[in-house]
């Protein structure tokens, strides 16, 4: 099996050189694409300069689009390990993903613990998200906005997504869920000091709105989630 990894950034030229090198000293690196969220800080520059594709937006657009143009790029692998550029996720996680990739799970979720170094609200914030969206998908998501994951790609070809910022990973894990995708968490740490771009005041209402979109769906799905329910269940490696 062929997995890539896809890394958006926005102003990470300070952090991205590091999960960059640590990327490439796995035992077996995967090929890495930057999503250059419209930076203004040198951020391509240093992903080209360290042997990373690039694709770049003119503009800053949010992370969920960051996501989706890279999963386009990255169609024809069969999974892709999603990192954050600003170190909060450590490149040597990355063989437990694959690992419980190759094992079976269609969408494999990094759980990072709620402990001190997780700022108050977040932590609050986090563990509210992540026991609606446990309800909602009939299957546990432990922690609902981290961002360290695989997702498989038949997850990818039939899950449908939303554009948008943050509440797009969310989304995704929950309908996946609902089409009947295998969900497997593993363990990550939880390091903050880079700081985050989520902004409460424009992304927290942008994800309690997916929330209750999400939810009202489980009554009434749209033509999309009943079209890609009507499709062949999911069958690994296509």
């Amino acid at each position: 099996m062929r997995f890539a990894a896809l890394v958006p950034a926005y102003q990470a030229a300070a952090h991205l050189g590091e999960v960059l090198l640590g990327l490439q000293a796995l035992a077996e690196p995967l090929d890495t694409l930057v999503v250059d969220d419209g930076s203004r800080d040198g951020t391509a520059d240093v992903a080209r300069q360290l042997g990373a594709r690039v694709l770049s937006f003119a503009g800053n657009r949010g992370k969920g689009h960051a996501l989706l143009a890279g999963f386009q790029a990255l169609a024809d692998y069969d999974g892709v390990v999603t990192l954050d550029a600003d170190g909060q996720h450590p490149p040597e996680c990355v063989p437990s993903f694959v690992a419980a990739a190759v094992s079976g799970a269609d969408l494999v979720l990094g759980v990072r613990r709620r402990s001190a170094t997780m700022p108050p609200l977040r932590r609050l914030a986090n563990g509210w998200s992540s026991t609606w969206a446990t309800w909602i998908a009939g299957q546990r998501i432990s922690d609902s906005q981290c961002g360290y994951r695989l997702y498989g790609r038949a997850v990818l070809q039939r899950t449908p997504i939303t554009p948008g910022r943050y509440e797009v990973e969310t989304e995704i894990a929950v309908r996946a869920s609902r089409l009947g995708f295998r969900l497997a968490e593993i363990p990550v740490p939880t390091v903050y000091g880079a700081g985050s771009h989520l902004r409460l005041l424009r992304d927290v209402p942008r994800i309690v709105g997916t929330m209750g979109r999400l939810t009202l769906e489980t009554l009434a799905p749209p033509a999309v989630m009943r079209a890609a329910a009507r499709r062949t269940p999911p069958v690994r490696g296509t």
